[in-house]
């Protein structure tokens, strides 16, 4: 029986797209027979930290061993997987003939130290220069390891770097979210937009844009949605909630006739495609994640990165024009039906099947 292991950058406690799309896969390998593991550490690679923060790190270890508080509760995982939480990766050895998969860069890294007699895979979901410089994950994604990526443009700079990389486009479950609400019979006016604290979602440039919005049309009602706490001064068109689940999420999607979004960069955009499962029109800037789906003048409006003007003219555009609005949003709901989640896991086990 195979043994399958998820390398994760840091606990399971905040509701991120990336871990989603892991927990997918790690659900449906453990349905279908694999014993699966998932690996959080406690403490990243080459941090340099003080004797205080060192003994945060220890006590935050104990704590979370006892109480069980790296894992996620945000999202059901098959009782089979098996959850690991570890002082450092770096430290971790994993079972002779395991699959090893690295989640994210860090996790690249470790996994790069680890013996050769496991299975190496790297699951790229984006470009992680955040933390990492430029060098670094270049010099990344030319380990021995066998590549996936999510999208075709990281497929393609994996390509420029000399290396070879499998491209399985993230897939959406149509049982957690669809288009209920008709599309034709939806408020023009009610607009739906994920915020987050991440500069690199562009939240600045979103809010720019709908107070555009808001000048022309003061009956605009936008909904926040977020894992984060409600940002002060929220104007008075949005409404907050945080961290809606599933089924509440889908509910807001399917009374909203807009999406909108302003990220700088996504590996992917997870919730541009959840979006369009549920019948919103999409107005989004045209980074190379959302591009994946988001087709100008087709399946959605786009918008060059950090031009809130032009944004706001989409969002316009959709309100004034209601045909424009419908099918857009038709194409979307039509579109996105083939980033089934169910069709990309059966090329994500191949890869492991047929790995030596």
């Amino acid at each position: 029986m195979r043994k399958v292991i998820f390398l994760m950058p840091h606990d399971g406690i905040v509701p991120s797209g990336g871990y989603k799309v892991v927990y997918e896969y790690a659900n449906r390998l453990a349905k279908d027979g694999f014993l699966v593991s998932i690996v959080y550490p406690n403490i990243k690679k080459g941090c340099l930290k003080s004797f205080k923060e060192r003994v945060k790190d220890v006590a935050r270890y104990v704590v979370r061993y006892l109480n069980k508080g790296y894992q996620s509760k945000w999202f059901r995982l098959d009782k089979r997987i098996n959850l690991k939480w570890v002082w450092s990766l770096d430290n971790y050895a994993p079972e002779a003939g395991s699959y090893v998969f690295a989640t994210a860069i860090e996790t690249a890294f470790s996994l790069n130290k680890y013996s050769a007699d496991i299975s190496k895979f790297y699951f790229i979901q984006d470009y992680e220069n955040w933390f990492f410089s430029d060098q670094q994950v270049i010099e990344s994604y030319r380990f021995f390891m066998k590549k996936i990526v999510i999208a075709k443009w990281l497929q393609e700079l994996v390509s420029s770097c000399g290396e070879y990389a499998i491209l399985i486009p993230n897939g959406f479950d149509f049982k957690s979210f669809s288009c209920i609400k008709p599309i034709c019979e939806r408020d023009k006016y009610n607009i739906i937009c994920m915020y987050h604290v991440d500069k690199r979602k562009g939240m600045d440039v979103a809010f720019r844009a709908f107070n555009r919005v808001y000048e022309k049309f003061p009956q605009i009602k936008v909904t926040f949605f977020s894992v984060y706490d409600c940002p002060t001064g929220l104007p008075q068109y949005g409404e907050f909630v945080k961290q809606p689940d599933v089924s509440l999420l889908n509910s807001l999607y399917n009374k909203s006739a807009i999406y909108v979004g302003s990220s700088n960069m996504e590996g992917w955009g997870l919730t541009v495609g959840e979006a369009m499962q549920c019948g919103c029109a999409v107005a989004c800037t045209d980074n190379k994640g959302y591009l994946e789906m988001a087709r100008h003048g087709e399946t959605a409006l786009t918008s060059p990165v950090g031009d809130a003007e032009a944004l706001a003219d989409n969002i316009v555009n959709f309100i004034e024009n209601d045909k424009l609005r419908i099918r857009i949003a038709s194409a979307g709901e039509s579109f996105i039906q083939s980033f089934d989640i169910n069709k990309s896991y059966e090329s994500f086990k191949d890869v492991i099947i047929t790995s030596k």
